[in-house]
């Protein structure tokens, strides 16, 4: 593989879209248990924000030189206003988020101490947007598709996406922009028709699948299994490539091009924190395909580019500088040609 690639990073124009949040770190000690309660006391050292979901795909991409576009719908609040301004300390060229005065921001509250989470507080709401938002969402996005060379979907299965707010696939098929989908387990496969590309990591994969759950608990490579969700996701959804990440196995691929199972290896040396891994997976696989890069050349990238981000904490973004380094560490390690 020859790292080419780089120098056309920048001419790429990806729009994102799909929920978005803050990661909040609040890190401390605690060394006694509260006299209310059997639980421990924290003593609050440092408290960290982090771009999450749908603004963390958009920041893995920003921080590679890609031009991105995000587009979603939050609360109008406090956290909407941290958010924002988040957003552009990240690089991210546009920002676009329409106002749910009936939901927050989602902001996700972990405290950890001695690095072992303790507990995490989500503030969020789940409910579908109003019809008239999801007609404004739709034609947003629907304006944005001629300016861009793809679509990434981000379906954290927080209300944002229906059947109604999906219509816009057809237009961008239409417009032959390739979509690329990191789908939510509570959607059923249906809702994904006709985009390009899915990549479920393996519970998903067995949840939308309506599996069992044969390879969360397997102790060996389990082809046959993946294989066989492999290919019913891609039929029920009709999309060109069906990816499922499988953590310490890697990532395997269906395609129509070629059914039968292709299996690329890990290649992280040291694991942390798995958060965020699968949105620099899409990030990286979606910025290869939309330059015209061979399908497991795209996901040894993406491999790579995820073996760099699980071994930080919390949800992480890799620069183009830490995925040259790692590319030509794995080439000179032989574990890729």
């Amino acid at each position: 593989m020859d790292f080419s690639f780089f120098k056309d990073f920048s001419k790429a124009h990806l729009l994102v879209v799909g929920e978005v949040g803050i990661d909040e770190y609040i890190w401390g000690d605690t060394h006694r248990i509260s006299p209310e309660a059997p639980v421990p006391v924290v003593e609050v050292q440092s408290v960290d924000q982090k771009l999450g979901l749908s603004a963390n795909v958009s920041q893995n991409l920003a921080s590679l030189g890609v031009k991105t576009t995000l587009m979603t719908v939050c609360g109008e609040d406090e956290d909407a206003k941290t958010l924002a301004q988040m957003v552009r300390d990240a690089g991210i060229a546009r920002f676009e988020a329409l106002k749910d005065t009936t939901r927050p921001t989602l902001r996700k509250v972990r405290v950890i101490c001695q690095k072992q989470h303790v507990v995490r507080v989500d503030f969020e709401r789940s409910h579908a947007l109003s019809p008239q938002l999801s007609k404004e969402f739709v034609e947003q996005i629907c304006d944005e598709l001629p300016k861009t060379d793809g679509v990434i979907i981000q379906d954290y299965g927080k209300g944002l996406w229906n059947r109604d707010t999906l219509t816009f696939i057809k237009e961008a098929k239409s417009r032959k922009k390739p979509v690329f989908v990191d789908p939510s387990r509570l959607s059923p496969l249906e809702l994904y028709h006709g985009v390009t590309l899915l990549t479920p990591n393996l519970a998903e994969a067995e949840a939308l699948t309506g599996e069992k759950n044969l390879g969360v608990r397997a102790q060996e490579f389990p082809k046959d299994h993946l294989e066989k969700m492999a290919l019913k996701i891609l039929k029920t959804t009709d999309c060109e490539e069906s990816i499922i990440t499988c953590g310490p196995w890697g990532m395997v691929v269906v395609s129509k091009q070629n059914p039968s199972l292709i299996r690329i290896p890990t290649y992280a040396r040291k694991v942390f924190d798995v958060t965020g891994a699968g949105d620099t997976v899409i990030a990286v696989l979606s910025l290869m395909r939309v330059l015209g890069r061979p399908l497991e050349d795209c996901m040894r990238v993406a491999n790579a580019a995820a073996g760099v981000v699980v071994g930080q904490i919390g949800a992480a973004s890799v620069t183009q500088e830490e995925l040259r380094k790692e590319l030509e560490h794995l080439k000179t390690e032989g574990l890729i040609a």
